[in-house]
């Protein structure tokens, strides 16, 4: 299982250079990172992917074109095209920002809450946890807040989907699989 402080990676300019990223977990087919949104700078084009932002902070908006702003609450996930021209509206100043994102025809990810049935477990690729807050005791390590914790394979996924948080702890989990056919 792969685990990494967010504290650990580095800031990486956005590829349109209008802000700045910390990437948690890179593959050819998936991409999960925390983004400083600390302007209202147009997010980067990622055509070909689906992807989900979830605010860390204060909430903010999302401007789709001149046509649509979507409000999206402090930690709750918005899923969109990554084809979409987007910028975000920064009403309570900058923020930081957990994205996933799945190229489309390949993988599909969702937002989850652990622990999961046995047989859902099961159809599961891989599943990414992010704790924000609290401690959690993942087999011999013990994940402080800011810890990235990624399982893959039918063991580790087992493993990370029976874990129970802690009433003080909060984390957003996601599952990724394989689209078939």
């Amino acid at each position: 299982m792969l685990i990494r402080r967010l504290a650990d990676c580095p800031e990486l300019p956005w590829r349109n250079g209008a802000g700045t990223t910390r990437e948690l977990y890179l593959a050819d087919s998936l991409r999960i990172t925390v983004a400083s949104e600390r302007s209202e700078a147009p997010f980067s084009d990622f055509s070909g992917w689906s992807r989900t932002i979830v605010p860390l902070g204060d909430g903010f908006s999302l401007l789709f074109g001149e046509q649509r702003e979507v409000k999206i609450a402090a930690l709750s996930a918005f899923a969109f095209s990554g084809s979409e021209r987007v910028r975000a509206r920064l009403a309570a100043g900058p923020i930081d920002a957990f994205n996933i994102m799945t190229r489309d025809g390949t993988l599909s990810h969702r937002a989850i809450s652990l622990p999961l049935a046995a047989p859902r477990a099961e159809e599961i690729s891989a599943i990414a946890l992010f704790l924000l807050r609290g401690t959690l005791s993942l087999g011999n390590e013990a994940l402080a807040a800011g810890t990235f914790a990624f399982a893959e394979g039918r063991d580790e996924c087992a493993n990370l989907a029976r874990i129970t948080l802690p009433p003080e702890a909060f984390a957003l989990a996601f599952s990724v699989e394989r689209k078939h056919g």
